[in-house]
């Protein structure tokens, strides 16, 4: 909620729900999923020389100049000696801007592309024109959210690369949020309660609906580039006790079944048996009834998804510059 009282609600966001019918236990659910891109950080060379129009003249500023200019007039406000955040009218931050201070020149933008207006986009896609010189994304996160999946089988899915994983439990013991891969790495991924999420934060959640899961990839740097194939490569990881091959082992059945209930049984099995069970669990993946939904909507959305991280450059190439 807004301080004006209003209430930003991120379900009204949600656009071409798709519907996909999952075999859960005895019974078959119908589900949906929509894919999004959630953050995008653009990073690029400052223009030296901006035309900032006024009521009575043209100044020619640079970038700092430009943002000191426009303290206080209601959508930006200054946060430390290089920063400015960008609010809408109901003063909630959609960015943050900053100038770089290890890299000379050069700044940044952070933003939540859903949580802009399509009238407030198309100003920020000049904005972003208008103030840097050969943009480019250094950060890009694409997401799913997952519909009316029942928590206690959602909650059994993980990612069985060797990366790190942080739960977050609540109170009642339950996961409400998952971490593969580190802060500083290239690709995180977080899997969390979005329902819940909305709920803490007094948002308007339809009662129809059970559960909102979000699976959410945080590609940074070269990975931001490589979006799509990271995508697929992560699905191929993205696996559950829930659809193992027929053919397996009773005792694999119960190793997996202990290694997702407990992460830290993998660092007291040999080598070979966390690349046998590695690999049993990444064939389960390509089985898996909500993995092989995630692939398929994801290729339905792809095409929309490039589209709009392209317009954010305004046509130019989706790539990062090497430094």
């Amino acid at each position: 909620m807004s301080k004006n009282g209003t209430i930003v609600n991120e379900w009204e966001k949600l656009t071409a729900l798709s519907n996909r019918r999952l075999s859960v236990g005895e019974s078959v659910k119908t589900i949906k999923m929509s894919w999004s891109i959630d953050r995008i950080t653009i990073v690029g060379k400052l223009k030296e020389n901006i035309y900032y129009h006024t009521t009575h003249d043209v100044l020619i500023l640079d970038f700092e100049q430009l943002m000191r200019l426009n303290e206080g007039n209601g959508y930006l406000k200054a946060v430390g000696n290089n920063g400015w955040q960008l609010l809408d009218q109901y003063e909630e931050n959609i960015a943050y801007i900053e100038i770089l201070k290890w890299q000379e020149g050069k700044g940044r933008i952070d933003f939540n592309p859903n949580k802009i207006s399509q009238f407030l986009a198309g100003s920020m896609k000049n904005f972003i024109h208008d103030l840097f010189l050969e943009p480019h994304f250094s950060r890009a996160d694409i997401a799913c959210d997952i519909i009316d999946v029942p928590d206690d089988f959602i909650t059994q899915y993980r990612v069985v690369d060797p990366v790190s994983f942080k739960p977050i439990y609540g109170r009642s013991g339950k996961l409400e949020t998952a971490y593969w891969g580190s802060r500083s790495s290239e690709r995180q991924i977080r899997m969390y309660n979005k329902k819940l999420e909305q709920e803490r934060k007094r948002k308007i959640v339809p009662k129809e609906i059970d559960t909102w899961w979000r699976l959410e990839l945080q590609l940074r740097r070269g990975k931001a580039t490589d979006w799509y194939a990271m995508v697929h490569e992560s699905l191929g990881s993205f696996a559950s006790p829930h659809f193992l091959p027929v053919s397996t082992k009773p005792i694999d059945k119960v190793l997996t079944s202990g290694l997702i209930a407990d992460q830290n049984n993998w660092s007291i099995i040999s080598r070979d048996l966390k690349y046998r069970l590695r690999k049993l669990l990444k064939q389960e993946s390509q089985n898996d009834e909500l993995t092989n939904h995630l692939r398929e909507s994801f290729a339905e959305s792809s095409s929309e998804l490039k589209e709009e991280l392209d317009t954010w450059l305004q046509g130019l190439d989706v790539t990062e510059e090497k430094e």
